[in-house]
């Protein structure tokens, strides 16, 4: 018998991502690649819009500001980003993806390709759209 929990979309959705990221790390892990899912993240969001600050860093990834900082300080001693001052405010740091953080980047991405159609084997491209869609809703309903 389903229990409340397990008809719950939070739950659903929790579990989901939960495996999704355990699947990405063990092929990053298996690639012998020096990054986490987190931080693959926040190399990606760079590759996209690069020379964020950290405080916008932390609102697209959805992650806490003393998370992104850690992530930041992890991904600049690995030298895949740098952070710069910004010319008319010192206090604030913009944060850019070096070529060696773009290279790792580049290398993840069809490893997360990958783990997306081990993850939607049997489900038809319709059904994926409407998921990404009603997700997306979602989101934009809990959004601050």
């Amino acid at each position: 018998m389903e229990s409340f929990l397990d008809r719950s979309m939070g739950y659903l959705n929790h579990v989901t991502a939960l495996l999704l990221k355990r699947e990405l790390l063990e092929a990053i892990k298996l690639n012998k690649i020096d990054v986490t899912p987190e931080q693959w993240a926040v190399l990606n969001r760079l590759s996209e819009l690069n020379g964020l600050t950290q405080k916008e860093i932390a609102k697209i990834t959805f992650k806490d500001a003393a998370n992104v900082t850690r992530i930041i300080d992890k991904l600049q001693e690995k030298n895949m980003i740098e952070r710069k001052a910004k010319p008319d405010d010192r206090r604030t740091w913009r944060v850019h993806i070096t070529k060696e953080g773009q290279r790792v980047r580049d290398l993840i991405e069809p490893l997360a390709i990958e783990v997306l159609k081990k993850a939607t084997r049997g489900v038809g491209s319709d059904d994926i759209s409407r998921y990404n869609e009603v997700a997306r809703k979602i989101i934009n309903n809990l959004e601050r």
